[in-house]
């Protein structure tokens, strides 16, 4: 079961979730996309499918353990098999510890801690041979909300690198739990970023370290709790284009780009190549001086008739033609 190559991704919608479904998906996995948002969810398995993988989306709790049997009964009812399994732990709180209401801690809990708890119960019973990876927040001490998130979790994983048989058991334990015996429990590792999620790119180091530890290469690793250290996120100006870019930055020249601009770019500095541009488009010096001229014409024809005007306060052909031949013009 730990071979196949089908897998098992939660809050999928955004941030770590959706950079390590795509990582898959480029990879060839077929990947179970689960989020609470059944439209995100849908959007990343279409992204997926784009890359090359097969992908299903599933509307899921994960802190609700219906919808957490619900998800895996569907994964091996389409697939009939499920080699592993991405926990992102989602949820954080940024507010202040002394101003953390009931609550906010207890919602915090429920969609992180009770999430992992429940997971992990079912992977027991149903993914005896694969793996669990989860994705913990970061924290630090300036959240300790968050830092007791991180222990509960790490607390889990370790726990369930000793399996069942290295352990004292009350006699009757896994009759009362499972009619079979469980004799190993799949091997569950922790990755904890550095900082929250950011973008594919500037999360890579992350995504690499959930592939690793969900390949064979990690086989002998259990309750592994991997920190990764990610880049800066990148700034709102690196995010647009290029061209966006140099026109809010004042430090890039515009001429940077050249090598983004499909075909060759004018050379400003070959005069000769420049002049025939301006020639062929008649804004070269003598067209603009022919037309400066024929203006001043016909501002002194105009004038003509102005003085010209017959008693009823028009003009008669006559007069018109006279002064429009003396400018230059004809009608």
């Amino acid at each position: 079961m730990e071979s196949a190559r089908v897998v098992l991704v939660t809050n999928v919608g955004q941030g770590f979730g959706r950079a390590v479904a795509l990582s898959y998906g480029a990879a060839g996995f077929d990947v179970v996309c689960a989020d609470p948002d059944v439209d995100l969810a849908s959007k990343t398995a279409a992204e997926v499918e784009e890359l090359g993988g097969q992908a299903i989306p599933v509307q899921a709790d994960m802190a609700s353990l219906l919808e957490v049997r619900s998800a895996f009964a569907k994964v091996f009812e389409i697939f009939g098999v499920l080699g592993g399994l991405v926990h992102v732990v989602s949820q954080e709180s940024h507010a202040r510890f002394d101003e953390l209401s009931e609550s906010e801690f207890a919602e915090l809990l429920r969609e992180d801690v009770t999430s992992t708890y429940l997971l992990l119960r079912t992977a027991v019973r149903l993914l005896r041979s694969g793996w669990v990876v989860v994705v913990a927040p970061p924290g630090g001490p300036s959240y300790p909300q968050m830092a007791a998130v991180q222990g509960a979790i790490t607390g889990l994983t370790s726990a369930l690198a000793v399996t069942p048989t290295d352990g004292p058991l009350a006699p009757g334990m896994h009759e009362a739990i499972d009619p079979e015996p469980v004799t190993s429990w799949p091997r569950v590792n922790v990755v904890v970023p550095s900082r929250s999620a950011s973008d594919p790119r500037s999360d890579a180091a992350l995504v690499h370290a959930v592939r690793y530890l969900g390949s064979a290469a990690a086989q002998g690793l259990r309750g592994t709790v991997l920190p990764v250290v990610l880049p800066p996120p990148p700034t709102v100006i690196e995010t647009l284009l290029p061209e966006v870019q140099a026109a809010l930055d004042d430090t890039v020249r515009q001429g940077d780009l050249d090598d983004d601009i499909e075909g060759p770019p004018l050379d400003v500095a070959e005069p000769s190549a420049y002049d025939d541009a301006l020639r062929e488009a008649g804004l070269d010096d003598a067209a603009l001086g022919r037309a400066e001229e024929g203006l001043t014409r016909l501002e002194e024809a105009a004038g003509e008739l102005d003085a010209n005007q017959d008693d009823e306060g028009g003009w008669d052909e006559r007069t018109v033609d006279e002064a429009a031949s003396r400018g230059g013009w004809q009608r």
